[in-house]
């Protein structure tokens, strides 16, 4: 990983006047010290070597390292660079020790130099070692970060019967290797960028040069630019700015805990954003099809495949609107049922006290509540509470008469659809449009659950990320992109139509 200097004019809006460090390394742990409070896990430590010059007595040099406890590899300073200092033998008066300590002294870690109080600072909150050298005013800073940090581990929210099983973790360094691992193209570019006032979170922006449009990436920083938040914890953060149509509940920027979804994502000419401290990547810009797509579709046959992604759309189109249309047909059109449908449906509701719509909401809001209940549940209790729950709650309003057998039918059957859907922003996306559209058809009917779906329509095609289409490939249509839309075109087609048909970079 490497920090994008060329990029400084991005470098944080915030421009305070930086103090440059003096020659006296005592003075400057000094107002370290002073900086950072005096808190009692900053430790630093003073060691000492001779330099010679002939024809005078030898001088002492002093030299102070500065780092938090619990923050560094402790085993690294202890055993490697502590003693190579000790052990540093008479040095001649003139040589330049910053070469000698960056290129001799120091054999583990990153090593770069600092010139500012600013700067050092930050690098010590990272969890760098800083080495001021007496006579020098520049100091070094040595990457052995040693804090705890997660493994990589199975995915937690993107499981797969087939394929890759390991996923991304909190640490940035670890995410960005696990691409490396996958991704060993020449091309592949990272440029690093921090953002929050107080947490200084680093975010990573990896693209394939050459495949991204210059004015994505530009787009891309000028609006992590103007993140002028004091604290950064999650994607969550910045991805409300990557938001092309803030107006919409639907997303447009697409999160993954899987390498290998960001490894195709790249591969596409998209751009993926990392954030320290998060195992989530971002991927703009993202479409609709993106959100109904699973990464294990390139792991099964293609005839499976695409059967689950239509299967996916059809889930997604009963989770949207099967209570309005049960509520537009027993409220206005009772007339397309059949005639036995019909009765059983009179005769179930004969003594529920709501209309419909009523009935709808006091289910769907049920639902939703014992949902949540279950995720924010100890795990080893949660989904035992919520099926039991769900059971037991359905049948008590049944049998007390509250809501009819065929609305609990409707509502669990809306609920198990909502879970097919891949991408858990969006499935909260058409939970909240579900609520609208039984509103539309309580007061109108089929007629406006109609009018209602044109306008669903038109405002997904007018959406956009990062200036491209929302509804792509369909709308606009781009006969290129169809190998792999709605339907996965096997990997021996795709090979033949390579060179007749590239697909478009986004």
């Amino acid at each position: 990983m490497r920090i994008n200097d060329k990029k400084s004019s991005r470098q944080s809006n915030r421009e305070e006047e930086t103090i440059p460090l003096s020659k006296d390394s005592s003075a400057n742990a000094a107002i370290l010290k002073k900086t950072l409070g005096d808190s009692s896990d900053l430790t630093i430590r003073c060691l000492q070597f001779n330099k010679t010059h002939e024809g005078y007595k030898d001088t002492t040099c002093q030299v102070r390292l500065v780092y938090l406890d619990g923050m560094v590899d402790n085993q690294v300073l202890q055993e490697r660079i502590i003693p190579a200092i000790q052990h540093l033998q008479s040095v001649p008066f003139n040589e330049d020790m910053i070469s000698i300590f960056s290129g001799k002294v120091i054999s583990a870690g990153q090593v770069s130099l600092v010139e500012d109080f600013q700067h050092a600072v930050r690098t010590i909150l990272s969890g760098c070692l800083l080495i001021l050298i007496d006579g020098y005013e520049q100091g070094l800073t040595v990457s052995i970060q040693g804090y705890e940090k997660r493994g990589i581990e199975e995915t937690k929210t993107q499981t797969v019967i087939r394929g890759p099983q390991e996923g991304f973790t909190e640490d940035l360094r670890t995410n960005i290797t696990m691409i490396r691992r996958k991704m060993k193209d020449e091309r592949l570019r990272i440029d690093t960028h921090t953002a929050g006032r107080m947490t200084q979170t680093d975010i990573s922006v990896m693209y394939i040069d050459g495949m991204v449009k210059q004015q994505v990436l530009d787009q891309i920083w000028q609006l992590i630019d103007h993140v002028s938040l004091k604290t950064v914890l999650e994607g969550e953060y910045i991805e409300e700015y990557l938001q092309s149509n803030k107006g919409t509940i639907f997303p447009t920027v697409l999160n993954t805990e899987r390498p290998d979804s960001v490894t195709a994502a790249l591969a596409e000419g998209r751009v993926a954003l990392f954030i320290d401290g998060s195992p989530f990547a971002m991927i703009v810009p993202a479409m609709f099809l993106d959100f109904i797509q699973s990464a294990e579709d390139s792991y099964q046959p293609y005839v499976f495949s695409s059967f689950i992604r239509i299967l996916r759309l059809i889930a997604g189109v009963i989770c949207l609107t099967a209570p309005a249309i049960y509520i537009a047909i027993t409220t206005y059109h009772q007339d397309l049922l059949p005639t036995q449908l019909l009765l059983s449906l009179m005769f179930q509701r004969e003594g529920v006290p709501f209309p419909a719509f009523v009935e709808a909401i006091l289910m769907e809001i049920t639902f939703e509540i014992i949902r949540e209940a279950g995720i924010r549940m100890p795990r080893n209790i949660g989904q035992a509470v919520s099926i039991v729950g769900t059971i037991v709650v359905g049948q008590a309003a049944v049998d007390a008469g509250f809501v009819s057998a065929a609305m609990v039918i409707v509502v669990a059957i809306t609920g198990i659809s909502s879970f097919v859907i891949p991408a858990y922003n969006m499935s909260i996306a058409f939970r909240l449009t579900r609520f609208l559209f039984m509103g539309i058809a309580a007061s109108f009917g089929i007629y406006g659950l109609t009018i209602g779906f044109v306008v669903l329509a038109v405002h997904l095609c007018s959406l956009q990320s990062m200036g491209q289409p929302y509804m792509r490939p369909y709308a606009p249509y781009m006969s290129g992109e169809q190998i792999d839309g709605l339907i996965r075109a096997p990997y021996w087609l795709r090979s033949k139509l390579k060179g007749k048909k590239d697909k478009q970079p986004v």
